[in-house]
């Protein structure tokens, strides 16, 4: 479609809610980042390196989340919105690739590729609705983008350590300001009323993400096998590491369709404004199980160390804290028995470093069995009530 009215732009709520080809294929770019970021994050386990990690893991799930935002506010079948998802996928695509030595030689790659992203993105979507209310809400998302944007160039231009402070900065700005509905001078801020334009596409970008994170866990592990060999060990953590990935899906699926239902009918300000926050934690989760397999297979009978225990059973800790979270917020239901494996995890980290690796990534697998099992328990009660 060429040409289109700003008005034509809009979303309508009543089209349908399957994602287009070209939404799919943005995020099998995020793929790649997924697995940029994990092996990264097993490369360097120093605080220095997780600090890096964790910078360059929100500045990659923040294109998403604004992205995805923007797709179900706007019309992805037209064509400057198609324009907006291209543009999106170079700058993923370079982004991805500079993750290795973003704190490196690669900086400004790095920043220049996020920074891109976010102002073609504006500028395309204020001149395509030149005289409509939507226009605004635009204006607001350039203009913080904008200014964060000098942090992320300026920082790329500097030695590493200024450079994590100003990143840091840059993101501190954009997750909060957008909490606050971009407050900007002037112009005021995004009113609450468009955050009730939720749709159920929306629910389902954010399950179809999910469900790629966790793919990178079955790819990673995959690729690191057959690079290593397939001793024993090794085909006993890859198996283990695939029964993870399976029960981290199970977690996640449950009740799903009812929180996506809570969320368009029920609380679609409220889940529209928490998602890009809670799915983070979710995906940063399956990043850190993933790159504590990677060091399993690596040596799957050397010594543990507190780092590979953190990654493995800590990284399934924050998954399953994510979904209870989400849970909590738009069920207003909390669950006890999911609660209660989050405990059984933190109590028995200290136990596991006396462990070799390979029984880290079993007991890890077993507990999230363990949680899959008293899950179906729910299910089976809630149904009888």
């Amino acid at each position: 479609m060429t040409g289109a009215r700003p008005s034509e732009l809009i979303r309508d709520p009543r089209s349908s809610s399957r994602s287009t080809l070209l939404e799919l294929l943005l995020d099998v770019f995020y793929i790649a980042t997924f697995a940029q970021l994990s092996m990264q994050l097993a490369r360097d386990l120093s605080w220095r390196g997780l600090a890096n990690t964790v910078i360059l893991l929100l500045a990659a799930w923040w294109t998403w989340s604004v992205i995805a935002i923007a797709t179900d506010f706007f019309d992805p079948r037209e064509r400057v919105i198609q324009r907006v998802l291209a543009t999106g996928m170079l700058g993923v695509g370079l982004m991805a690739a500079a993750i290795p030595s973003a704190f490196a030689a690669h900086g400004l790659l790095f920043a220049g590729a996020y920074v891109g992203i976010h102002l073609a993105r504006g500028l395309m979507l204020v001149r395509a609705l030149r005289g409509h209310f939507a226009q605004l809400r635009v204006k607001l998302f350039l203009f913080w983008f904008a200014f964060s944007g000098l942090l992320w160039l300026a920082g790329a231009l500097t030695d590493p350590e200024l450079r994590r402070a100003l990143w840091a900065a840059a993101l501190a700005i954009e997750y909060i300001v957008a909490a606050l509905r971009f407050p900007t001078p002037g112009l005021g801020r995004v009113p609450l009323e468009q955050y009730d334009r939720l749709t159920p596409h929306f629910g389902e970008r954010y399950q179809q993400i999910a469900i790629l994170v966790i793919g990178d866990l079955v790819l990673a592990s995959t690729l690191k096998l057959s690079i290593l060999g397939f001793a024993t060990a090794r085909v006993v953590i890859f198996l283990a590491a695939i029964a993870a990935a399976l029960l981290l899906w199970q977690i996640y699926v449950f009740r799903t369709e009812l929180l996506v239902e809570r969320s368009v009918r029920g609380h679609p300000r409220r889940a529209v404004r928490l998602a890009p926050y809670v799915y983070v934690v979710l995906v940063a989760g399956v990043i850190a199980t993933t790159a504590g397999v990677d060091l399993a297979l690596a040596e799957p009978f050397g010594s543990t160390h507190g780092g590979l225990v953190a990654l493995v059973v800590g990284g399934s800790f924050l998954f399953l804290l994510g979904r209870v979270i989400f849970e909590y917020e738009l069920l207003d239901r909390l669950s006890r028995s999911r609660i209660g494996w989050l405990v059984l995890m933190i109590a028995v980290m200290p136990a596991l470093k006396l462990l070799a690796p390979i029984f880290v990534v079993i007991v890890n697998a077993g507990i999230l069995f363990g949680v899959t099992r008293t899950d179906a328990w729910r299910g089976r009660r809630d149904a009888a009530a």
